[in-house]
């Protein structure tokens, strides 16, 4: 083909089309290149990297130095960039926020009147910080340089100063620009999307107590301080049911979640597996909040959120309160599924670290006294069954086994549902994560038992899978009330699940004498001592050897000081 004549309507369409693509490159080269500053921003603000491989350093006013991660933003202001609250009373220290809907916007109160009457304000450094004025990117780096204010006030201590090139500070900048500017998937539109995941080896009567408990936290106004509050948006639950082999259930995970996006897994059921939900949990970003299981994941991420290690921490429990005095006698396990074979599995590694060596059997239905065969006096049994196993091993044997020392697993095998001849009942010990005696969680017993009872639920299900559920729907609720309270304070900010988990962080607490709870509406009814935190996600690692109360009864009482493995 000749070439068009210069001038021609072929030459100049040539010529446009070639402005175009340059167009368009450049366009694309400067999407990469913003991303790309985005990205060291990020890697700067949550792990203490510079842009240039280096560790970030910050020095305090005090002279503490700080490198790397433990210098990094995200360690005080958390990663979803909406800071926290170290302290109490009027030494209470506020760590802002710096995402940039609130950073980048003046404070509530920079225009208008704070009456210190009506907003809790304990020092003069949260009332500058609710006065101070929008940051841009110059009062930005003479806040992260010098410790100064838009204001030209001095930022106190914890606060570091940092020595950052303009790459460092661009990057920075351009990230909190980013954080927390859009919600995210299943939070953006007019509801929030919450799924519940019952796994494919639930069982089916403690999945529909999870599925009639959490249903109703959904319809229900959140009752948070003593007050009804709440978020703004509707939330819409979606009943995620798994089925066939674990090795298939990213799928199942995966298409539930092209279908509809959801916010976060709330609560839900299972047994022995669950690292596929948790897999899908830090793959999507989705917090993962408290589900009833009996083994929880060996590598939990981040956005997982637990209750407890399960059967796997009463092993550990029972572990060392039978390493704890010299043991010449034969310890013989008995399980009969998945979750208490990994509960025997756990009590043999732990006990083998002592020099202790245990024999595991398997309990077989069809021949359920082949099980108590050949145990002498001075064994102790220790059997990982759920209470109708249990209840058939006993009916099998109702003097029991000659060994005078027995342990049961609490989780599995239920004290209050659980039915065994007199015999059994005065030998047999409970390993229980269940193990604060209190008023205190008496009346959270109480609380959850009327709950139910007013919504029709009953209590004739599993109390523990009762209480999880009651307690997960409770405290997400709570979490979202907590963040509508602090927009009283601040800009409103897209719903994100870091936020939210970050709230969960101080729900499910208890104080260190157990006595007492940060949930001052004590929701939580079932676990002793629980506390979480950025890098602390099992809420319960302890629990107590206990037996039953008396001869008819289903409550337990300590027989054992309070054990927390090592």
């Amino acid at each position: 083909m000749r070439p068009a004549p210069i001038g021609s309507k072929r030459a100049r369409a040539s010529g446009l089309v070639l402005v175009l693509l340059a167009a368009g490159l450049h366009a694309e080269s400067a999407r990469a290149d913003s991303a790309d500053l985005v990205e060291a921003g990020r890697r700067l603000y949550q792990e203490g990297v510079l842009p240039d491989g280096t560790a970030l350093v910050g020095a305090r006013p005090e002279g503490l130095v700080f490198e790397g991660e433990r210098a990094a933003c995200a360690t005080c202001h958390r990663r979803s960039g909406m800071g926290s609250v170290e302290g109490t009373g009027d030494q209470a220290i506020l760590v802002p926020p710096l995402a940039g809907p609130v950073l980048f916007t003046p404070a509530r109160f920079a225009e208008h009147e704070l009456d210190e009457a009506h907003h809790y304000v304990p020092n003069a450094t949260w009332r500058r910080a609710m006065k101070r004025r929008a940051y841009d990117e110059r009062s930005l780096s003479s806040a992260l340089r010098e410790g100064r204010n838009p204001m030209g006030e001095p930022l106190e201590a914890p606060m570091p100063r940092y020595s950052l090139d303009q790459r460092s500070l661009n990057a920075l900048t351009a990230y909190l620009r980013t954080l927390g500017s859009t919600a995210d998937a299943g939070a953006g539109g007019d509801e929030v999307h919450v799924g519940l995941v019952v796994a494919a080896d639930a069982d089916p009567a403690d999945a529909r107590v999870v599925l009639d408990v959490v249903r109703a936290w959904m319809k229900a106004p959140v009752r948070y301080g003593g007050r009804p509050t709440g978020y703004p948006k509707p939330i819409r639950l979606h009943e995620w049911r798994l089925s066939g082999p674990a090795e298939s259930w990213s799928k199942q995970l995966e298409d539930a979640y092209q279908r509809q996006a959801v916010f976060a897994l709330v609560s839900g059921m299972g047994r022995a597996e669950w690292r596929p939900v948790q897999e899908f949990c830090e793959r999507r970003r989705v917090p993962c909040v408290l589900p009833s299981i009996d083994v929880a994941p060996d590598e939990v991420g981040y956005y997982g959120m637990y209750f407890s290690r399960g059967v796997e921490l009463e092993a550990r429990i029972l572990a060392e309160h039978l390493a704890s005095k010299p043991l010449t006698s034969t310890v013989i396990q008995i399980y009969g599924d998945a979750a208490g074979r990994e509960a025997a599995r756990e009590l043999s590694r732990t006990l083998r670290q002592s020099g202790i060596e245990a024999r595991t059997r398997r309990f077989r239905a069809i021949a359920p006294h082949m099980s108590l065969a050949g145990i002498d006096e001075d064994d102790v049994i220790v059997i990982w069954l759920r209470s109708e196993a249990l209840a058939l091993l006993a009916g099998e044997a109702p003097s029991g086994p000659v060994a005078e020392r027995i342990y049961l697993s609490a989780m599995l095998a239920t004290p209050q549902h659980v039915t065994l001849p007199e015999r059994w009942r005065n030998r047999v010990r409970f390993v229980s994560l269940d193990d604060e005696v209190s008023v205190q969680q008496e009346i959270a017993r109480l609380r959850l038992s009327r709950w139910l009872d007013k919504r029709g639920i009953g209590s004739n299900g599993d109390p523990r899978v009762q209480a999880d559920a009651y307690a997960a729907g409770y405290l997400f609720s709570a979490a979202l009330a907590r963040i509508t309270q602090q927009e009283v304070r601040r800009p409103p900010v897209p719903l994100t699940g870091e936020h939210v988990l970050e709230e969960l962080e101080t729900l499910v607490s208890r104080r260190a004498d157990g006595r007492d709870v940060i949930d001052e509406d004590l929701h939580v009814a079932h676990y002793g001592r629980m506390s979480l935190g950025p890098n602390q996600r099992i809420a319960t690692r302890g629990g107590s050897i206990m037996r039953l109360a008396g001869p008819e009864s289903g409550r337990l009482i300590r027989v054992s000081d309070r054990i927390t493995p090592r």
